[in-house]
């Protein structure tokens, strides 16, 4: 009994390992890829918010096919598989800017072969937690944010050293950190391959099936509502208005911007290490709209112009309240979806993060044009507010445990 329960605790680690290698490299890519848009190209607004947009749309389309991947295959094999296709695009990435090739075009090819991968592997991990985890999922949940929130934090600020180390050699180390991840994902259990079904529409009726189970589950058809949310209202503000605010009004350097790419996820590390103390959360539908609200205030409040030290207080409280947002939502989802579905129920949570991530883009970048960055926060921070003032008062999602 104690060598499973040691069995157990070193899989989770090896999963944590994992999550931690590949999540570091794409908060770095994240960086890199912001000074590329706002510093090294110098973009406008609608351009900035366009090349998000290009990065986002692979999961619009793909999300839904990696939750059926997953479901049927290996999972242990296929994230095994995106490392190394993830570190292979690291690397010409890092050749192509490091021989003055790159351009416009060809960055946004990188962004959408990259995006193509988060958008199969997103549901393939999330669904491996329940393969690796048995018992308390609330605090395994919260703990995975936390590995996944702190790599975040270390690969914002191993990208904000981009001075010094020069944009190529970041890209570089990329590379090197996701590969790594890889020789974790390889001792990790296997997950028995479904076989597909024969009829000829087996294909689009498994592709249904999550989206179906979500939409008639009384519990998460409204929390996939509110996550859908979550990703109009804070996904574009995050991609978009965050670096054209570092460009526009504190000076752009990398250093800045990485720092505002890390307060957010230090809010949710100390949130969830805070959830994990405490065994995880028990009123899941009102962490969802607390959290949500705290996030769209802090998102509304940087309309102000604040100095540079505050802003980025405003965005770790952004982090705060995402984080409880997330934690218990990824817990309902994790807790109420079918053994069957699972990896394809959970794609439609992260569609619901992600899916509306290229609009949210585009009208970021319109808005940001039309009455300027901080204002364009405001405005989406205060529609997000009022739009969870009315889910209070005319939902019952507050009752969900």
């Amino acid at each position: 009994m104690i060598d499973a329960a040691r069995s157990t605790r070193r899989t989770y680690a090896l999963f944590l390992c994992a999550l931690a290698s590949w999540f570091c490299a794409q908060s770095m890519q994240n960086v890199t890829y912001q000074w590329l848009l706002t510093r090294s190209l110098s973009l406008s607004p609608e351009r900035v918010g366009f090349a998000q947009m290009a990065a986002m749309l692979p999961s619009l389309f793909f999300l839904l096919v990696g939750g059926m991947t997953a479901d049927r295959g290996d999972r242990r094999r296929l994230l095994g598989r995106f490392h190394i296709g993830q570190a292979v695009i690291f690397g010409l990435l890092a050749g192509a800017i490091a021989s003055g090739w790159l351009g416009f075009e060809m960055l946004l090819g990188f962004a959408m072969v990259l995006g193509t991968l988060q958008a199969f592997a997103l549901p393939a991990r999330d669904a491996q937690i329940s393969d690796v985890v048995a018992g308390n999922m609330s605090r395994a949940v919260a703990g995975m944010n936390v590995t996944q929130q702190g790599a975040m934090v270390l690969g914002a600020v191993v990208a904000g050293l981009a001075n010094s180390l020069g944009v190529p050699a970041v890209v570089a180390l990329q590379a090197c950190v996701v590969l790594a991840g890889a020789l974790a994902v390889a001792r990790l259990p296997h997950t028995e391959a479904r076989s597909r079904e024969g009829a000829p529409g087996a294909t689009l009726a498994e592709l249904r099936a999550g989206l179906v189970e979500v939409v008639r589950s009384p519990v998460l058809g409204p929390v996939f509502a509110v996550i859908a949310l979550l990703g109009v209202f804070f996904v574009g503000p995050f991609v978009v208005l965050l670096p054209l605010m570092v460009r526009d009004t504190y000076g752009g350097s990398p250093v800045r911007l990485g720092v505002i790419n890390a307060m957010m996820p230090l809010g949710g590390i100390l949130t969830g290490l805070w959830i994990v103390r405490r065994g995880g959360i028990g009123r899941k539908g009102n962490a969802l709209l607390i959290g949500n609200a705290a996030a769209a205030s802090c998102v509304a409040l940087l309309a102000v112009r604040p100095p540079f030290a505050l802003a980025a207080l405003l965005v770790f409280g952004w982090g705060v309240g995402a984080s409880f947002v997330m934690t218990s939502a990824r817990t309902l989802f994790q807790e109420h979806a079918s053994v069957s579905n699972r990896a394809r129920v959970l794609s439609v949570f992260s569609l619901g993060i992600f899916g509306a991530g290229p609009l949210a883009s585009l009208l970021s970048g319109a808005l940001s044009r039309a009455v300027g960055t901080h204002a364009a926060l405001g405005i989406e921070g205060s529609l997000s507010l009022a739009i969870i003032g009315l889910t209070a008062a005319f939902s019952r999602i507050r009752t969900l445990r």
